[in-house]
C-alpha cells in the first residue's frame, strides 16, 4: 500500500500549482478587462467629464477659458469669455480655481455618449467642465437663443463647481444651483422662460414646485416636478427657483446672499445655515413665496 499512497500524494501536489497558477491568471485577466473599460470609460465614455486626459478634441485657449472643438467647427462665439467669466466671477464673489474648460461636439450622439443627457447645456461636477451640444450651437448661431445668457447660466454652475468638493457637490440643493445660476445670467423672461411676474401669477394659480423635489444632481425628481402640467414646465420651474433668489436679494441685499452662499459651499446642513444666516426657516420664507 506504501507506493499506492505516494502516487496519490504526488498526484495532488502536482494538481494545487497548476490550481494556484490558473486563479493566478484569471485574477490577471480580469484585472486587464477593469483596467481597459476603465481607460475607455474615461477617455470616451460618460466618464469623460472627469477625465485628467483630453482626446480627440481641438483646443483654444483664452487668458481665463480653454475651449475643445472638433474638427470642422468653430470658436468665434467665445471671443467674449473672459469678460462673461470676470462678469461670473463678479457676480458670486469667487474666482475659478482653474481655467474654464469649455466642450463643443459636433454630434448630439457624440454629447450625449459623454454627458449622459440631451440637455442643451450642461456642467459637470469636479472640474467645473462646461459641454454644449451640437443642437444648442446650431439654435444660438441661429439665433433662437441668446447664447450669452446660457453660457453665464453654465459658468455659473461651474464656478461653484470649482469652489465646492465633489462629494458636497452631491449633495448640494440643485434648486439653488438653478436658482442662483438664472439670476447671474439674466435669465428670466428670456428664450422662454417666465418673467418674475409671469412666475407670480403662474404661483397665484396654484402652480408650485418644491425646491427639496428638486432635489440634488443625482437624485430623482420629486413629486411635484413630475405633476406639474404646466407646458414647457422647466421654463417655470427654474424661473420660479430664480425667483426665490430674487426675493432674497430683495429682502436682504445681495451681501447677505453671497455669505450665505461661501458657507452653504462647505456647510453641509443647508437649511440649518438658511435659518440662522436669514433669521426665519426656510419652509415659512417658501409660504411668503406661496403666499405673494
Amino acid at each position: 500500500m506504501r507506493p499506492v499512497e505516494i502516487k496519490i500524494t504526488e498526484t495532488f501536489t502536482s494538481i494545487y500549482p497548476a490550481m494556484g497558477q490558473y486563479k493566478q491568471v484569471i485574477s490577471i485577466a480580469i484585472i486587464l478587462v477593469l483596467l481597459v473599460l476603465s481607460i475607455y470609460l474615461f477617455l470616451f465614455g460618460p466618464l469623460f467629464p472627469f477625465s485628467p486626459l483630453i482626446i480627440g478634441f481641438k483646443e483654444k485657449e483664452y487668458n481665463k477659458a480653454r475651449i475643445y472643438y472638433q474638427q470642422g467647427d468653430s470658436t468665434d462665439e467665445f471671443c467674449i469669455v473672459d469678460s462673461m467669466i470676470h462678469d461670473i466671477e463678479n457676480f458670486h464673489h469667487l474666482t475659478f480655481k482653474n481655467k474654464v474648460e469649455i466642450f463643443l461636439t459636433n454630434s448630439d450622439n457624440k454629447y450625449k455618449h459623454i454627458t449622459g443627457t440631451m440637455a442643451r447645456f450642461i456642467t459637470k461636477p469636479l472640474y467645473g467642465r462646461i459641454f454644449i451640444s451640437d443642437h444648442a450651437k446650431i439654435e444660438y448661431r441661429n439665433k433662437k437663443i441668446h447664447f450669452e445668457t446660457y453660457l453665464k447660466h453654465e459658468l455659473s454652475h461651474a464656478i461653484l463647481y470649482q469652489n465646492m468638493s465633489l462629494t458636497r457637490s452631491l449633495s448640494y440643493p440643485a434648486w439653488f444651483l438653478e436658482g442662483m445660476a438664472m439670476v447671474a445670467a439674466n435669465q428670466a423672461g428670456t428664450d422662454g422662460y417666465y418673467t418674475y411676474e409671469q412666475t407670480k401669477e403662474k404661483i397665484r394659480e396654484g402652480y408650485f414646485v418644491e425646491p427639496d423635489d428638486w432635489g440634488t444632481i443625482i437624485s430623482i425628481k420629486g413629486k411635484s416636478v413630475l405633476y406639474c402640467k404646466i407646458e414647457n414646465k422647466y421654463w417655470f420651474i427654474y424661473s420660479e427657483y430664480a425667483l426665490i433668489i430674487h426675493n432674497l436679494i430683495i429682502q436682504y441685499g445681495q451681501e447677505k446672499l453671497i455669505e450665505f452662499l461661501k458657507e452653504s459651499l462647505t456647510n453641509h446642513d443647508f437649511y440649518h445655515l438658511f435659518n440662522t444666516l436669514f433669521g426665519q426657516n426656510f419652509d415659512i420664507y417658501l409660504n411668503s413665496i406661496k403666499n405673494q
